[in-house]
């Protein structure tokens, strides 16, 4: 009875394997980035009125791969990694799309999730835009981005974690990147 229904699934699997080897080869730029960040976090703790607003600079990094789209833009995902007050944001840009408006300047927007490295784990949405140099020097582009984190959420599990009040600590970030990409 077990073969029975692991065939349907089978068959599925070799027919997209198939159309995989048949599709043409999808063009991609790969991508990293290096530069600087300045955030602003609010932090909403447990059992506080209060809120606590932290503003850090860091480091910034990101690789990614776009691919160009037939109307003029490009869409791609990226991993950044972002130094946040000596914790580290990674997050991902699940959706992250540029609009070339002339060969030489570009804009962007992007959608994805984050996780904030505290003493456990905080996750949450992230998004933003922003506005791209292309080719300051070949394959170099200067971006600038701004950047939110909604309500980075991180449950409250330690023991020396605030007691009463939420179960959850929520963190909203707020801030801007600027970096050089450069293509390969």
């Amino acid at each position: 009875m077990q073969i029975l229904k692991q065939r349907p699934v089978c068959l599925a699997l070799a027919c997209c394997a198939g159309f995989a080897l048949h599709a043409g080869a999808a063009l991609s730029e790969p991508f990293v980035d290096l530069g600087l960040n300045s955030s602003r976090v609010g932090a909403k703790i447990a059992n506080q009125q209060a809120r606590i607003t932290t503003n850090t600079t860091g480091l910034h990094l990101g690789v990614g791969v776009r691919r160009e789209l037939p109307q003029g833009g490009n869409i791609g995902v990226r991993l950044e990694l972002d130094d946040v007050g000596s914790n580290m944001l990674l997050a991902i840009r699940a959706f992250d799309y540029r609009f070339n408006l002339s060969q030489r300047l570009a804009i962007n927007a992007f959608a994805g999730a984050a996780r904030l490295d505290l003493a456990t784990p905080a996750y949450g949405y992230y998004f933003g835009g922003g506005v791209q140099f292309k080719d300051l020097r070949p394959k170099w582009d200067l971006s600038i981005d701004v950047r939110y984190g909604d309500k980075i959420a991180r449950d409250n599990l330690l023991p020396t974690d605030p007691q009463g009040g939420s179960p959850d600590n929520f963190y909203d970030l707020a801030g801007i990147s600027a970096y050089l990409s450069w293509r390969f």
